[in-house]
């Protein structure tokens, strides 16, 4: 089914533009682009692109409600006092450490840069 939509919908739109380029240059059958264009867009496209789309959200519903009828077996997380120990975000040994060097202005050219020049 979505090869179907897929393939009519490239081929409809290649039809409209054959039939855009066909009133420029006038081709022997452009009122026969534009009907096929719209037969395939209106007829098979739009249609496909309206029933995939009802099934998937059918699909998502049905989805949704098998994981709603179990019942949680997860425990609530407690409020307060964490009953672990161990590392934070802030005391981590993963984290990138720093040096414990203070910098105390800019670097070299910062300190003597002027406004407005380069």
């Amino acid at each position: 089914m979505r090869n179907v939509m897929y393939i009519s919908g490239i081929l409809g739109g290649l039809l409209l533009v054959v039939r855009l380029i066909g009133s420029v240059t006038d081709f022997k059958y452009n009122n026969l682009f534009l009907i096929s264009a719209l037969v395939l867009l209106v007829l098979i496209f739009i249609p496909l692109v309206i029933l995939n789309k009802y099934r998937h959200t059918k699909k998502i519903d049905s989805i949704i409600k098998s994981y709603s009828d179990k019942l949680s077996t997860d425990k609530p997380i407690p409020s307060g006092k964490s009953e672990f120990k161990g590392w934070s975000m802030n005391n981590s040994p993963f984290r990138k450490r720093k040096s414990g060097v203070s910098w105390g202005g800019g670097n070299i050219k910062g300190a003597n840069a002027t406004r407005g020049k380069r």
